[in-house]
C-alpha cells in the first residue's frame, strides 16, 4: 500500500513521526481520512479521537486530540495540536471531574465566550471518557 510521511505535534511533544497509510481526524463537517497522495490542504480539526495506521502495520493506533489543524502537501502530512493522548493514558477520575464542572458551568449565567469555552471542555471531557470506555479504561 502507498504511504505519507506522518508527524502528530503536541503543544509539549512529538506523538508520532514516520511513515503512515491512513489518518482520520475529526473535522468540523465529520471524520477525514487522508490518504497518500492526497490534495494540498489545510484542515481545521476539532476536539476528538484519531485513527492512523502506520506502514506495515495492520492495527490503527488511536489516540485522543485537542484542536489544531492538519497541513497536507507534497505527500507529507503534519497534525498540530493542543494535546495528544493515548487512551490509555486517560485519568478517568480527572476526566470525569472536568465533565462535571462543565456541567455545572453551563448551569450558570455567562457571557457568549464563557458559553462556548465550557461547551469545548464539556466535549473535550466526553470525548476523553468516550475513547477511555472503546478501550477497555
Amino acid at each position: 500500500m502507498k504511504s505519507f510521511s506522518l508527524k502528530i505535534i503536541a503543544a509539549d511533544k512529538v506523538f508520532f513521526s514516520g511513515r503512515c497509510e491512513a489518518l482520520i481526524i475529526p473535522a468540523e463537517d465529520g471524520e477525514m481520512e487522508i490518504l497518500a497522495h492526497h490534495e494540498a490542504m489545510v484542515i481545521a480539526v476539532e476536539d476528538g479521537a484519531i485513527r492512523f495506521r502506520p506502514e506495515g502495520e495492520s492495527e490503527w493506533r488511536h489516540a485522543i486530540t485537542g484542536i489544531g489543524f492538519v497541513q497536507i502537501a507534497y505527500n507529507q502530512v503534519t497534525l498540530l495540536v493542543q494535546t495528544v493522548e493515548l487512551p490509555e493514558e486517560i485519568d478517568i477520575a480527572r476526566a470525569k471531574k472536568a465533565k462535571e464542572r462543565a456541567e455545572e458551568k453551563l448551569r450558570q449565567k455567562q457571557s457568549i465566550q464563557e458559553y462556548y469555552h465550557s461547551s469545548a471542555s464539556l466535549a473535550r471531557a466526553m470525548t476523553r471518557l468516550r475513547e477511555a470506555g472503546k478501550h477497555g479504561m
